[in-house]
């Protein structure tokens, strides 16, 4: 029978762990094939008799090789053959349990030759290659029997770390050792240790902001010698060796890790020392990242300096500095970063990806980094350039996810202004941001994996498959001016969230829409739910981009839910409740104010670091006075953009606008809410529907009673017939 499969000696190199590849690996395959065409003659297909090993592993494969069919770096094990005879593993079984031997099985004609290498992807996708479980860093057991069940071969482990093989030495032998350098599908050849060092050393005074000189100390009550850094690489053996306490007059970046002949070096610690950066006043977090200084510059493998979006990940240690008299990071952790964005890691400054897996330390950052979201858990989050408002404000799309905090009930992107630093080099203002998916709906809401789906622009579930989304599109295509087709789609549709997300991206006039609708359901019944995504096109041209050019966004399905006369009803009264509340003019005026005051002393600084900066998606800010001016027609547009858009309405078939006033007398004694809004504060005024009911309650403080609604006298200031009706209520002391 010709084998499925025939592995013979794989030749490979290991990739440079900054922009790792699968060339290697397929390259090696390339070689299998070669050995299988000579093997042919001298080696008779068999079924055993050679003696087939484990001959090396990795539980923590964070860059060392890429699976080719998955393009993900996933635990591995290799098995070589150390006899002279072919071996075909079809019924093998490779566990990680010596008491389940069939936990998982080789089903197909797969022929390792002598000297031939089988590369095992340990990911828990169970199909080909690709094994049922995953290897255990904190250590296990992996055990190799044969279709008989006998047990050929096994071996036991302790703790494992990052890009670190365990593996016989030499290969096929006896003892095991650890290599730096890895060799999956090559001979066990490079640089070997007997162990680990798991110590770490300490630092006499913690990474921080300090206003002067900061001098350290380092130790190790473990013995060894300690090497360091201060360019962000990660200390090698040919560091410098630490003899003397260091004196930082400037912001410096220390990495430091113990060394103890014949053991792997000890895991790396990291503390950033900002020395008189604040000198400006400037109050924003500071966020540190470390990282050898190719990772982010280098020509070829730098992810900041290529002319197209680099999809490779590197590793960084990751420290948040609150900056509000804490005298340490708030967090100080290993993650992976990348560039993000569809369109915007043109931008001379980039979005950067943050992630915290398995392979850094922890897989998950336990903080609370977003402090309007009530989540303490993170696998990633972004630290975004502003995308389209890089060249504006810089806060365009924040202000509008803060907006909706006030009377909507509809999932944001959380968001934090923060300054970032690469190995000490000042990037300028980003924005901590949640990042949409399954960990953003399994944090929020306490959702187990697997139990909901998340759709994106209605054909890629980011989390779940399609087959609910399936249903409400087949509701959606029906005519819901029909009642029963409605309501059935009411069933489905969390209605309030859906028609709050479409009336955010209306008041905002954003534009980006096709590509930016994410919608979550659980699989056991509940709702469909929207998130909002990227407002970041918001906010320009008060008078243009009405109903009609959002009936058109297909992703939106506005314009099905159009067709339903009571939905326009129900869309009408909340679009005016909401522009009279959460969008009234005073109030987005103030939080523009809030957005502004939070980074302009921050603002010289960044575009001194961008000055002259250019790309096809958008230029740096030229200037001071230019950005004032562009904060300043954000508050035009806030003001202008709700009378625009209710005054549209008239197009379908609702009746004209008024003004309303409603005001508490006295200030501090009650508050108003409009159709159940909370209006935006004593003394709210704004645009209404003429001819539409309108509910207004009012609710006093502690200490004050109801006293009453009062009409207040119209004043002929303005033409007659265009007088504003006015309410109030006075509360009794």
């Amino acid at each position: 029978m010709k084998p499925d499969r025939t592995y013979g000696p794989l030749l490979s190199q290991k990739q440079i762990p900054s922009r790792p590849s699968v060339l290697s690996w397929v390259t090696g395959f390339l070689f299998c094939l070669v050995g299988f065409l000579f093997g042919l003659v001298a080696f008779p297909w068999m079924t055993a008799g050679g003696q087939v090993v484990i001959n090396e592993f990795s539980a923590s494969n964070a860059f060392t090789i890429a699976d080719p069919d998955y393009d993900d770096y996933a635990d591995w094990l290799e098995l070589y053959n150390a006899g002279e005879q072919a071996v075909n593993l079809n019924g093998y079984c490779v566990t990680d349990d010596v008491d389940s031997p069939l936990k998982w099985q080789i089903r197909t004609d797969t022929v390792i030759l002598p000297g031939g290498y089988l590369i095992i992807w340990a990911d828990d996708k169970n199909t080909g290659l690709h094994a049922s479980y995953k290897i255990s860093a904190d250590g296990e057991e992996l055990a190799l029997f044969s279709p008989s069940l006998e047990l050929l071969d096994s071996v036991s482990f302790t703790t494992q770390v990052a890009d670190v093989s365990f593996g016989r030495a030499p290969d096929g032998g006896a003892d095991w050792a650890y290599f730096t350098e890895p060799t999956p599908g090559r001979a066990n050849s490079t640089k070997r240790y007997a162990d680990i060092v798991f110590h770490v050393p300490e630092f006499s005074v913690s990474g921080g902001l300090y206003s002067g000189p900061v001098t350290v100390q380092l130790g190790s009550g473990f013995g060894g010698v300690i090497r360091y850094t201060t360019d962000g690489s990660e200390p090698s053996d040919i560091s410098q060796q630490y003899t003397s306490p260091l004196t930082f007059n400037g912001t410096t970046i220390l990495r430091a890790r113990i060394f103890k002949p014949g053991m792997v070096p000890g895991p790396v610690i990291t503390h950033s020392y900002f020395i008189g950066e604040n000198s400006a006043g400037a109050k924003l977090p500071v966020v540190s990242l470390s990282t050898h200084p190719d990772n982010f510059w280098d020509p070829v493998t730098g992810i900041y300096t290529q002319d197209f979006k680099p999809e490779w990940e590197v590793p960084v240690n990751i420290e948040l500095f609150e900056n509000n008299g804490m005298d340490r990071a708030s967090f100080n952790q290993r993650a992976g970063v990348k560039i993000n964005g569809l369109y915007s890691w043109q931008l001379p400054q980039k979005m950067l990806g943050v992630y915290f897996r398995n392979s850094y330390g922890p897989g998950n950052l336990d903080y609370r980094v977003i402090p309007q979201r009530e989540r303490n858990s993170y696998k990633t989050f972004a630290l975004r350039a502003s995308g389209s408002d890089w060249s504006y404000t810089l806060f365009r799309d924040v202000l509008a996810q803060h907006a909706t905090l006030y009377n909507m009930d509809i999932d944001i992107m959380g968001f934090k202004p923060a300054i970032v630093f690469v190995n000490g080099e000042y990037l300028g203002i980003h924005n901590i941001r949640e990042k949409v998916d399954a960990d953003y709906i399994e944090s929020s809401y306490g959702m187990l994996p697997g139990s909901f789906d998340l759709v994106e622009n209605q054909d890629y579930p980011e989390a779940g498959d399609l087959l609910e989304y399936g249903v409400l599109r087949e509701l959606l295509d029906k005519d819901l001016s029909v009642t029963a087709n409605y309501q059935a789609v009411l069933e489905l549709m969390d209605i309030e969230n859906y028609t709050d997300m479409v009336i955010t991206e209306m008041a905002c006039r954003n534009t980006s829409i096709n590509h930016n609708v994410m919608a979550w359901k659980p699989k056991e019944g509940g709702k469909w739910r929207w998130v909002l995504m990227d407002l970041d096109r918001g906010f320009f041209d008060a008078g243009d981009r009405f109903i009609s050019w959002y009936l058109g966004q297909r992703q939106l399905l506005l314009n099905e839910m159009w067709r339903n006369q009571s939905y326009r009803e129900f869309f009408a009264r909340r679009l005016c409740s909401h522009l009279f509340t959460t969008f009234n003019p005073e109030r987005m005026e103030d939080l523009v104010s809030e957005h502004e005051s939070a980074i302009e002393s921050e603002i010289p600084r960044h575009i001194q670091r961008w000055d002259g900066a250019t790309s096809s998606y958008g230029d740096a800010i030229p200037s001071e006075v230019y950005w004032r001016n562009e904060v300043g027609n954000l508050r035009n547009f806030v003001r202008e953009r709700p009378p625009s858009l209710l005054a549209d309405l008239q197009n379908y078939g609702f009746p004209g606008i008024a003004s309303l006033v409603l005001a508490a007398w006295p200030e501090e004694g009650g508050t108003i809410r409009l159709n159940g809004m909370k209006t935006a504060g004593a003394f709210s005024y704004g645009p209404c529907l003429l001819e539409t009911e309108i509910q207004i309650s009012a609710r006093e403080r502690p200490g004050y009673d109801f006293g009453g609604w009062y009409e207040v006298p119209p004043e002929r200031i303005i033409p007659p017939g265009q007088a504003p009706p006015s309410l109030y209520f006075q509360t009794d002391s």
